[in-house]
């Protein structure tokens, strides 16, 4: 079997007031967005990484208020965590399936798979009141931790964990972490586009078919371009 090659270089990024430098490797060969998520994952755990430095913070495992909030994914993304679910065993499958097929009977009534024009903030907060759990998350704790969305890695907070299921959030004090994941929204195109993660089968049901295929230093070219942005 032909080994793929893969390219490695040090990325140097200057992000508000942080300084990273980052390895990065991803394939020489042309492939689908999807396939430099892993690329994409390290370079904003870095981020946070930096952000969060010498900050006490709060989040623990088994502490899954924030995972009943509105998750915005990425077009890219989606393709992957759909990847992923396709490759779990068949009962597995079959029953975040069955979670998935749960929430979105309770957020498609409820407008969240058109957005209606809202504003992000009323969106997260509408959301938030409904209380429905990610289809990923496990007593209290996500169960694709190394895969979560990228924008779930930059959501940490030094307030107490037990006044994040308040539902205002009132004095909930979020570490200021910039927000690198919305490169990947505008990835494959200019739209920009998201869609909730929790929708994510019904948003596979009508997803784009045409992906593009580009080398790996491209797509990070591009997901760059975005952070710069």
């Amino acid at each position: 079997m032909a080994v793929s090659s893969t390219s490695t270089a040090t990325l140097r990024l200057a992000v508000g007031d942080l300084r990273i430098a980052h390895p990065i490797t991803v394939p020489d060969a042309a492939v689908p967005a999807r396939e430099i998520v892993p690329a994409l994952q390290g370079l904003v755990n870095a981020v946070v990484s930096a952000a969060e430095s010498g900050k006490a913070i709060s989040c623990r495992k088994g502490c899954g208020a924030c995972c009943r909030q509105l998750v915005p994914v990425s077009r890219t993304e989606g393709e992957r965590l759909l990847d992923l679910v396709e490759a779990m065993p068949r009962d597995r499958r079959k029953e975040i399936r069955r979670r998935f097929a749960a929430a979105e009977a309770v957020l498609a009534p409820a407008g969240f798979g058109e957005r209606s024009g809202k504003s992000d903030r009323e969106l997260s907060t509408a959301y938030f009141a409904l209380r429905v759990p990610c289809p990923f998350l496990e007593d209290e704790s996500c169960s694709i931790h190394e895969e979560r969305p990228l924008i779930c890695r930059e959501y940490l907070v030094t307030s107490p964990a037990e006044l994040c299921g308040g539902p205002l959030q009132e004095g909930v004090t979020p570490v200021a972490v910039p927000k690198v994941s919305l490169a990947a929204r505008k990835l494959q195109d200019d739209k920009a586009e998201w869609f909730p993660l929790a929708l994510l089968m019904a948003w596979g049901r009508t997803r784009p078919k045409n992906s593009a295929r580009r080398t790996g230093p491209e797509w990070v070219q591009r997901f760059l371009k975005g952070v710069a942005g």
